[in-house]
């Protein structure tokens, strides 16, 4: 079977896009050999036009704000758009109740600008997890497919490997994300599991954790945010208020388009 696929580049988090109709059956297989082709890819989705619009299924079926833009940018270079110019893409995102509207701006050095109207999340609580005879309380901000644990120092990164997934099966969501902030240095150090797809990676930035990370904070002080996060692949900004949607702003580039054989 030919697949064809865009690579993009959101913020260091390398990103496969595939435009090739694909049974969400075969997304998580598919996803696994491209990304076998591609040892830069730290997620995959599947991205087309249908009855209802622009859609983009992750192949974990998780909610991705760096995806979300880069399918974004990929819909506003198929429109036509040129740079200079701005567009409103709205999409279908798997792990969003509701379609996600997103702002991208072309800029001259063939860059994308994005702003991504995040959803909310269902809830924000403090859970208690287990790990190696210690008990941790830990916030989890749960959004429809993916929920992250702000984790502010707690415990290390190696710590981190060895419990996400049974975190993420004693929280029973689909992808789990535990974000390691440092608030008063503005950074971030997302890891994140995708149980359907299979994948664990550091990344070099999460758009979804960086605005669960922003909501919390919000909460935590009782007031707007508004706080760009460096990550290891760049700075991403939320803007939290309490009249509207969360906003993330950050950058895309969409690198090149491929076909292979699988």
């Amino acid at each position: 079977m030919r697949i064809s696929y865009y690579i993009a580049d959101p913020t260091g988090n390398i990103t496969l896009l595939i435009e090739t109709p694909v049974e969400r059956s075969d997304y998580a297989l598919t996803a696994q050999k491209l990304m076998a082709l591609e040892p830069r890819a730290e997620q995959a989705g599947f991205i087309g036009s249908d009855e209802n619009g622009f859609f983009l299924n992750m192949a974990g079926g998780e909610f991705c704000g760096n995806a979300t833009m880069s399918a974004a940018a990929v819909f506003a270079l198929t429109q036509g758009i040129e740079p200079g110019e701005k567009a409103d893409i709205t999409l279908n995102v798997s792990g969003a109740e509701k379609p996600v509207k997103v702002t991208v701006s072309a800029n001259k050095n063939g860059s994308f600008s994005g702003e991504v109207e995040m959803p909310l999340p269902k809830n924000i609580t403090d859970r208690e997890f287990c790990f190696e005879g210690k008990k941790y309380t830990l916030p989890v901000v749960e959004f429809e497919g993916i929920s992250h644990i702000i984790a502010e120092g707690a415990f290390n990164g190696k710590a981190a490997e060895k419990v996400i997934v049974e975190w993420c099966g004693f929280l029973d969501c689909p992808c789990l994300g535990i974000m390691f902030a440092d608030f008063e240095k503005s950074t971030l150090s997302p890891l994140v599991y995708a149980r359907d797809a299979g994948t664990l990676f550091w990344e070099s930035s999460c758009a979804s954790g960086t605005t669960a990370a922003g909501i919390y904070l919000s909460q935590k002080k009782g007031e707007d945010i508004d706080i760009a996060l460096t990550q290891p692949g760049g700075d991403l900004r939320v803007k939290v208020n309490k009249n509207s949607r969360p906003l993330l702003c950050g950058s895309v580039i969409v690198e090149k388009r491929e076909t292979v054989e699988l």
